[in-house]
């Protein structure tokens, strides 16, 4: 069974940890997935308090590992040497990725293939200022690192994830619960309303699928 890492700390963003976590979370039988942090409790900038499952460090042996987000939590992380000091990461071996802002993590850990990424529009000026080549599609990948800007492109981030790892039916299977209702996936991977009589015009996974084009490792 394949280990899935979700890194977060205080004051992550609740829509980009949760999001993650409640499509991962519905399959149980093919991969684990976990919330580590440097903390057992952790706030979200909301304040919901969670517990988490592990410790940072356990994200060094996962099959997958996905940052979370935060305008306050993030920098906060980045300046913490005992949370990015937990991580010794190898994307030939796994899977790695963030949502929004988690790019900056990715960046400061040394993991952006060329010193690309994409991020949350807010947050590009701050990324490219560090370096970062930025990229302004909600969903970029190189190799086995992968990232996302804006909430919703977790789904993207997700279905990457779940298509390397089981190929692109179970990507499908993966997202079609959280698609708005009357949505369908066709076996060539396009989402659209079912009474549109084949009008393609929902982004979905076939975008998707055209972005993460890319050689397959699996961890």
């Amino acid at each position: 069974m394949k280990q899935l890492a979700l890194i977060t700390f205080e004051q992550f963003i609740d829509i980009d940890l949760f999001l993650m976590w409640d499509i991962l979370g519905r399959n149980r039988d093919d991969w684990q997935v976990r919330v580590l942090g440097k903390q057992s409790e952790l706030r979200s900038s909301n304040g919901l308090l969670i517990h988490t499952h592990g410790r940072l460090e356990e994200a060094n042996h996962a099959d997958v590992v996905l940052f979370a987000s935060g305008k306050e939590g993030v920098p906060a992380a980045i300046s913490d040497a005992t949370f990015m000091g937990a991580f010794q990461l190898d994307p030939s071996r796994q899977l790695i990725g963030s949502i929004c802002a988690g790019a900056f993590i990715l960046a400061r850990l040394g993991l952006l293939p060329e010193g690309r990424a994409t991020t949350h529009p807010d947050a590009r000026a701050a990324l490219h200022a560090e370096g970062v080549e930025l990229d302004d599609r909600p969903f970029t990948s190189s190799g086995n690192v992968a990232t996302a800007g804006g909430c919703l492109a977790a789904l993207y981030l997700v279905g990457w994830v779940v298509e390397r790892l089981f190929g692109t039916q179970k990507m499908l299977e993966a997202l079609r619960p959280v698609l708005p209702a009357g949505s369908m996936a066709s076996t060539k991977g396009w989402l659209y309303p079912a009474s549109s009589k084949g009008a393609r015009n929902i982004v979905a996974v076939d975008s998707l699928r055209r972005w993460t084009r890319t050689e397959v490792r699996h961890p």
